[in-house]
């Protein structure tokens, strides 16, 4: 009787083995045919792993997927197309049970399955992106699913469905703004992507996302998250573009700042305090941000910013943050285009002769042209610039008459201190 028990064992041993070794074979077997490009033989084979070896590998399902989507793109017709997408949908079940922790974004893969294979079928969509952004959100990162995902939400409730109140869509606005800024700077290679899909949603919102429904959503979270930065800096970031001047701006602004000082938390103060025309706190935090800004180009925009937002016309203060910004940044064209317009605008009043009065506009020339140097591809645009500058400046024959034709002159009146070379005739 033992050795029957035995030879029973053994023979099972032979045949489990005989299994594993006939999955490797069939494995090797369909990914030669996928090399191939033979996706209809590769179907095949790996369809016996699956059934024979479902938990052979992670490798498996992901070459499933990429089978099944041959053959759904190339399906006779619409039927064919969504019993396919269907089949592949399943093949993620499968996956999700065989191997749990490498396939918590299950239910996203569905839904992008429905989405991207224009199967229309909406509220599985959304029911699948529902329970995917609440299981695994830190796995989205595709631009299109992220926007969809806040548009069935906009249409539900607009549609009037009571399961969706104005609350929930502006969790969903909320939700959808700070993934897509998180992306666009750890993915800067699809920043043009992410960056798109954050306009589409501002658009796709504007009719709920308005300053009073944000206020009023707003506030009734502060007390739970008026510590958390990262709350706060998505609020402020929703907030900015239209309703910077509202109170709930400045107060979110202020417990920013008061929780993290930094170039961020600072601008966010600046802003509040320039569109309450505090002019003298605004000037005092945008230079703190500049200051603590890291990033070169960033740097260079504060200053330009200030530049125009909170010195406008005075060319002396103006100026020196524009000198700041092309410190920071000295490819920042901006920063040289405004710089002429302010010489230009100035002109008379800084001239201290007919002559010199004219030269500055030749000196606006001499400025605007040094972004050519940057980048030629700018020419018309500076052209149309200094088109502007030239009905004002100094001719070639006046130029000659004071026989400075390739020769330098300075600019000392308004604190301008700039030399210039005078074009030669020729």
């Amino acid at each position: 009787m033992r050795t029957f028990f035995f030879l029973i064992a053994l023979l099972s041993s032979f045949i489990s083995t005989a299994q594993k070794v006939d999955c490797s074979l069939k494995t090797k077997e369909y990914q030669d045919f996928i090399i191939a490009l033979d996706f209809e033989q590769a179907f095949s084979s790996w369809e016996t792993v699956q059934k024979g070896c479902p938990k052979q590998s992670e490798d498996l399902y992901a070459d499933g997927q990429k089978i099944l989507q041959f053959k759904i793109d190339n399906a006779p017709t619409p039927e064919e197309k969504e019993k396919l997408v269907r089949q592949a949908m399943k093949i993620l079940d499968q996956f999700n049970k065989n191997f749990p922790l490498a396939s918590q974004d299950f239910e996203i893969k569905k839904a992008a399955l429905l989405l991207n294979n224009n199967i229309d079928s909406k509220d599985e969509i959304l029911n699948l992106l529902n329970n995917g952004f609440k299981n695994a959100s830190e796995k989205i990162t595709d631009a299109n699913l992220i926007f969809t995902y806040f548009q069935f939400n906009v249409a539900k409730f607009i549609s009037g469905d009571k399961s969706v109140t104005i609350d929930n869509v502006l969790e969903k606005y909320f939700q959808t703004n700070a993934l897509l800024s998180r992306l666009e700077i750890s993915n800067p290679d699809k920043k043009d992507e992410y960056q798109a899909a954050l306009r589409r949603v501002k658009i796709e919102g504007r009719t709920i996302a308005t300053c009073e429904n944000l206020t009023t959503y707003l506030e009734k979270r502060l007390s739970e998250n008026g510590e958390n930065a990262s709350w706060l800096v998505t609020s402020l970031n929703a907030l900015t573009t239209k309703c910077s001047s509202q109170p709930i701006f400045m107060t979110l602004a202020s417990k920013l700042y008061l929780t993290e000082v930094t170039a961020e938390s600072a601008g966010f103060i600046a802003l509040a305090s320039l569109k309450n025309r505090n002019f003298e706190d605004a000037k005092k935090y945008y230079e703190q941000a500049a200051e603590l800004e890291t990033n070169p180009s960033e740097k260079a925009k504060i200053y330009y910013n200030t530049a125009v937002g909170l010195y406008g016309s005075d060319l002396t203060n103006s100026k020196k943050q524009l000198e700041k910004a092309l410190k920071a940044d000295p490819t920042f064209v901006k920063a040289y285009m405004f710089l002429a317009q302010l010489y230009s605008n100035n002109a008379e009043k800084c001239g201290k002769t007919p002559f010199e009065k004219k030269a500055i506009h030749n000196l606006a020339i001499y400025t605007a042209n040094k972004v050519l140097a940057i980048d030629p591809k700018m020419r018309t645009n500076i052209e149309s610039l200094t088109t502007g500058f030239s009905k004002n400046a100094l001719t070639i024959d006046e130029i000659a008459k004071e026989k400075l034709l390739g020769k330098k002159y300075t600019f000392t009146g308004c604190d301008i201190n700039e030399t210039m070379t005078f074009p030669n005739k020729n």
